[in-house]
């Protein structure tokens, strides 16, 4: 998990730096130790390595940061009297409660734990937190504060900004218990955030019942649907992937930089929020090829400009209709401008970039395994069905006096599976 603090002696300087997660709350007492604990914060979810979308690790929580003081309507009211009308707002409009709310100093934010998500969770994850944001817009919902690499201020430290009596970061107020806030499964927090009908929820859970009560959950692999934001992100692990396996030491070498680069700022300008989008491709144009932001801007402008467009609504016309303005690129042309090798497609345990002999591959081993699901799952409803069986058989010889061939006939079944059966019993009772 990444730390920051922000220091002031006579100009600002920014500190930051990222510790392993079992070593998380050692380093938060020990920052809150400090005889001024001021302006410290920390990430909401894990990364491998910087504090990067490219290299986010795990997704724990939705998060709506609150900034009601810029809001005529609000500004100078308590926190309390705010969060007071934002679960109201928050009722009316049938979305959930957070999980916790801190005061900041200077104004609220809203958190929504959730299980851990892998990073291909991100575009749905993206969607939940816009439709928050936008419920709470007149709040002073902050739209710049949505992205998965967003820092906030740490529980127990100051806001150096902040009133006198309003310094201190603070929980104020929480579902559950402070030791434990409720946490939602996102699949849940997800069916209640976007924008579905109540008759669409109500039909959705009972179709999610249905399933569960027939084992279908775990009997039937979930169909390889693949949206924009699941296609890229996918794109990008690979990338990423491909770039460790050709060069481990991390850097890559001239000749192979610009394609990459192009290919994986395409994918982050599906993936990041426009606010943070430049920011999140300069780093990774700086880890992968040593650009300054000035020779990130001047290769990769168009993408960013792209993608500006994109968040500011424009599109263009594609085969007769209006499209999404940022750049689209198979997998197959990506593979054909890295010269992916088939080879290599597999060495990398790449998953999208592959070509035709790799994804036949791929699908068979996912077949594979489905079978062998399935398999397993058949196998102990034999089993099962198998030892019930041979607890009736046995309470029926003893009861009755029936012999094997009796109770074969009788459940319809060889003398030799209705023995295997009471033999299966007695072990299972004694």
């Amino acid at each position: 998990m990444s730390f920051a603090q922000r220091r002031w002696d006579g100009n600002k300087h920014w500190q930051e730096f990222s510790v392993d997660v079992s070593e998380a709350r050692a380093m938060a007492l020990n920052l809150l130790g400090q005889d001024e604990p001021a302006d410290i914060y920390i990430s909401q979810h894990a990364f491998h390595g910087r504090r990067l979308i490219a290299h986010l690790a795990a997704l724990g929580a939705c998060y709506v940061d609150i900034d009601y003081m810029t809001q005529a309507a609000w500004a100078g009211r308590s926190p309390s009297v705010v969060l007071g009308a934002i679960q109201i707002e928050l009722e009316d409009e049938g979305l959930p409660q957070p999980s916790y709310v801190l005061n900041s100093g200077r104004g609220l934010l809203l958190v929504w734990l959730h299980e851990l998500l892998p990073r291909r969770a991100l575009p749905r994850w993206n969607r939940v937190q816009q439709r928050l944001a936008e419920a709470l817009k007149s709040f002073g919902a902050d739209k710049r504060a949505l992205d998965a690499a967003r820092v906030f201020r740490l529980v127990g430290s100051v806001n150096s900004k902040a009133e006198w009596e309003r310094r201190k970061v603070s929980m104020i107020w929480c579902q559950g218990s402070p030791e434990m806030p409720t946490r939602y499964l996102f699949d849940t927090l997800a069916d209640e955030v976007l924008r579905f009908t109540r008759c669409e929820l109500v039909l959705l859970r009972n179709e999610r019942a249905k399933r569960r009560a027939a084992h279908q959950d775990t009997h039937i692999a979930p169909a390889r649907v693949l949206t924009a934001g699941t296609y890229w992100g996918t794109v990008l692990d690979d990338l990423q992937r491909l770039r460790a396996h050709r060069c481990p030491e991390g850097a890559l070498p001239a000749g192979q930089r610009d394609a990459w680069l192009f290919c994986a700022a395409t994918a982050m300008s599906w993936l990041a929020p426009e606010a943070v989008m430049r920011r999140e491709i300069a780093a990774l144009a700086d880890e992968a090829a040593g650009w300054t932001e000035r020779h990130t801007r001047e290769r990769l402008g168009a993408v960013i400009r792209r993608a500006q467009d994109a968040a500011a609504g424009k599109k263009i016309i594609f085969q007769g209709r209006d499209v999404d303005c940022r750049y689209r690129m198979r997998s197959g042309t990506i593979v054909d401008w890295l010269q992916i090798e088939p080879a290599e497609q597999k060495a990398a345990g790449l998953r999208v970039l592959i070509g035709e002999d790799r994804s036949r591959e791929l699908a068979a081993e996912r077949a594979r395994k489905s079978r062998h699901t399935r398999g397993a799952a058949a196998r102990e409803e034999q089993q099962a069905a198998r030892l019930r069986m041979g607890h009736a058989a046995l309470y029926l010889a003893a009861s009755e006096g029936m012999g094997v061939s009796d109770l074969a006939a009788r459940f319809g079944c060889s003398a030799g599976q209705i023995s295997k059966a009471m033999r299966e019993a007695r072990q299972d009772a004694g």
